[in-house]
């Protein structure tokens, strides 16, 4: 029987959040369903799914749990849902935390909010600390409070320390962890699959899937330079894993057809990456007629480019079957177009 959960997203880029969102439980569970996306929050049933997994695996899933109670945002709501709450908990010394977005429909502060579920997880008998590990939440936006148990939260001190400037080979461009996890997740990777990045860049992309239990990585860049210097990158964070980084032309990927399960990647543009005079949108058209042979069917490919540039069109144009399209701001003369595309 199917549970309720909720996840944390990413108030950055939150439709690219849900996205991700959606790409784990298709990985992660048996079947799930979206009941709602609030300002910040997703509510989702699902199946045979550990309720730590979306946010442990995500980038731009920030935290999931298990949903204990729904209510009105009113005080006296939350105090009453938080008491009926408390006989789900099992016993134990839990802490509570509130937090409280926009004013949309309700007039609540998070004190107010924390103080009526205080009230409430007290009256229905569940014991409190403020440091107890074991973490009750209260979100409050849309007019809705939502009582869950915290049960999974982003690796923000990994992230960190796979930052690009941290890395032991760095070039200026490259996006962060939580979007390079995003991206490879997007793709449907699931543990044990075998993943590719045409173009790999300093190796952020290949990091993750690595790090998300691919059991084959190959990725290379046109650039011998950033292809050493992913080998480098790889050699520090993939200890382990099997990888073969490249020097190739991503219009002439030397991989056999149908043997790569995922594809994620960022293609130039030609800003801070070259794009060697051959213009992104042809060059995202070769690379495109290659992976569509080098992916086995139904598998995922997943790439960004400047909206401006058509990088939906260009997939639909290979005879990829495009399942989302996701744009986001970057800065004034640039906003991404993310596209998840299944191949035939």
């Amino acid at each position: 029987m199917p549970r309720l959960y909720y996840s944390l997203l990413s108030g950055e880029y939150p439709a690219l959040a849900l996205e991700e969102l959606k790409a784990i439980l298709e990985v992660e569970s048996s079947s799930y369903r979206i009941i709602d996306v609030l300002d910040g929050l997703a509510v989702y049933e699902a199946e045979d799914l550990d309720p730590s997994t979306p946010a442990s695996r995500g980038g731009l899933v920030k935290e999931s749990g298990v949903v204990l109670a729904v209510a009105e945002a009113r005080a006296s709501c939350i105090r009453r849902a938080s008491e009926e709450a408390a006989a789900m908990l099992g016993g134990g010394v839990w802490r509570v935390e509130a937090r409280v977005y926009g004013s949309h429909g309700h007039s609540l502060g998070e004190s107010d909010a924390l103080r009526a579920a205080l009230e409430g997880l007290a009256a229905g008998g569940a014991g409190l600390s403020p440091r107890s590990p074991r973490l009750v939440r209260i979100f409050v936006t849309e007019g809705v409070a939502l009582i869950g148990v915290a049960m999974g939260r982003s690796d923000t001190r990994g992230f960190q320390e796979r930052s690009p400037g941290r890395r032991p080979f760095f070039k200026p461009g490259p996006l962060s962890p939580q979007l390079s996890r995003a991206m490879v997740n997007l793709s449907r990777l699931r543990r044990g699959d075998v993943y590719m990045d045409p173009f790999c860049g300093t190796g952020g992309f290949a990091i993750e899937a690595c790090l998300l239990g691919a059991s084959r990585i190959l990725c290379g860049d046109v650039d011998w330079a950033m292809a050493r210097g992913s080998t480098v990158n790889l050699e520090r964070y993939c200890r382990g894993g099997s990888w073969s980084v490249y020097a190739w032309n991503a219009a002439s990927l030397p991989v056999a057809s149908s043997s790569v399960d995922a594809v994620a990647t960022d293609p130039p543009y030609g800003r801070s990456t070259t794009t060697r005079r051959v213009g992104y949108r042809r060059l995202v058209s070769m690379f495109l007629e290659r992976a569509v042979d080098a992916v086995r069917s139904g598998g995922y490919i997943v790439f960004a480019g400047p909206w401006n540039r058509g990088p939906r069109e260009l997939a639909e144009r290979a005879g990829l079957e495009v399942v989302s399209y996701v744009e986001t701001y970057v800065h004034g003369s640039l906003t991404r177009g993310v596209v998840v595309a299944r191949a035939p």
